[in-house]
């Protein structure tokens, strides 16, 4: 009886041995994965780990593997720690700098400066001070690709039946300096039988950086309209460009350049003469990424006097459901003058888009 009750007793102690070691191990791994990801502290008493993607309007982004991007108010966050560092901007007196941001009391943060030569101590800065934070971008060594798909169908049944589809893609690609734009649009729209809209398009631009900001691009496009005069556009050039920022609350870049272009009209004429044009590429997020705004376009004027001049854009408010699915709003406007057969075309759309 004291035999049996001595190994009773050895293995509940062995067992509890090996039950404190799988925990000791699970609370060591918790917490070397806590030390490998940014933590946000709320007032509540709750804790956040994952990667701060920015700080914008008061709004905080995380990005988690948990529940994908979490939006916290500042207001409700006692202190926050980054592992790596982030771009800083400051209220006030509009400092810019890098630093990692590391607990400190109440309602603050220490930023601890990355871009000084010397290090410094860290200084305490309030999270209302924090106009906006967000991680920087090496484009030199980046390697990424992202897209979206656009997509909108309208039916409308009334004195006249109205049908209308719409569909953009977007691609961009990086790789060390390179980066690659593909854009297509497809849009048809018909009232009862008669056909009002329906073309196709396409553009394709490669940018080479020559520095961090500084890149020279190459684009080719080609436009395909069933219904208008005006019936073919290509176009190809190359020249300049500059980006001004570019970080995960937005871009903005400029690129000039000069080229061919060639006209097409339903009867078969055609012509071609050189042109200079500005391309811009713009969008910004708001309110800790859940709006967006964006512009995007071309306006171009032939060397000689084949035409006026020409343009073609859109802008338009997106509002993200999820990280990867929004609802969108947009305006578009194409407009050719001085030419054999003008074009002037105006477009409003609505619809779902998805991000990868």
């Amino acid at each position: 009886m004291r035999l049996s009750l001595a190994r009773h007793v050895h293995f509940f102690v062995s067992a509890l041995r090996r039950l404190a070691a799988i925990l000791a191990a699970s609370l060591a791994l918790g917490a070397t994965a806590s030390a490998w990801a940014d933590t946000v502290w709320l007032f509540n008493g709750d804790r956040l780990t994952g990667t701060i993607q920015s700080i914008d309007s008061g709004v905080l982004v995380m990005r988690t593997d948990y529940g994908g991007d979490i939006r916290v108010q500042t207001s409700h966050i006692r202190t926050l720690e980054s592992i790596s560092e982030l771009v800083v901007l400051e209220s006030g007196p509009g400092r810019q700098y890098r630093a990692r941001l590391l607990p400190s009391n109440d309602g603050a943060t220490a930023a601890a400066r990355t871009d000084e030569a010397e290090p410094a101590p860290p200084e305490t800065v309030t999270l209302d001070a924090l106009e906006r934070v967000s991680r920087p971008h090496d484009r030199l060594l980046d390697t990424a690709i992202k897209g979206r798909v656009d997509l909108s169908a309208n039916h409308t049944s009334a004195s006249s039946t109205t049908q209308s589809i719409s569909a953009a893609l977007s691609l961009e690609g990086r790789h060390s300096q390179w980066r690659h734009q593909l854009d297509a649009q497809y849009a048809h729209s018909k009232d009862d039988d008669n056909t009002s809209t329906s073309n196709y398009a396409g553009d394709y631009v490669l940018d080479r950086f020559l520095g961090e900001q500084a890149f020279w691009q190459g684009r080719a496009s080609h436009k395909r309209d069933f219904v208008e005069e005006l019936d073919r556009q290509t176009a190809y050039g190359t020249g300049p460009g500059y980006q001004f920022w570019d970080d995960e609350l937005g871009a903005f870049s400029l690129s000039g350049l000069v080229g061919r272009v060639h006209y097409g009209y339903s009867d078969g004429h055609s012509e071609a003469f050189y042109a200079a044009s500005l391309r811009w590429n713009y969008n910004r997020y708001l309110r800790g990424r859940q709006f967006e705004l964006y512009s995007k376009g071309e306006v171009s004027r032939p060397l000689d006097d084949s035409a006026d001049y020409a343009f073609s854009g859109e802008a338009g408010v997106r509002y993200n459901v999820t990280d990867w699915m929004s609802l969108y709003i947009k305006y578009q406007r194409d407009f050719i003058g001085g030419t054999r057969q003008d074009l002037n075309e105006t477009r409003y759309g609505t619809g779902v888009g998805v991000l990868w």
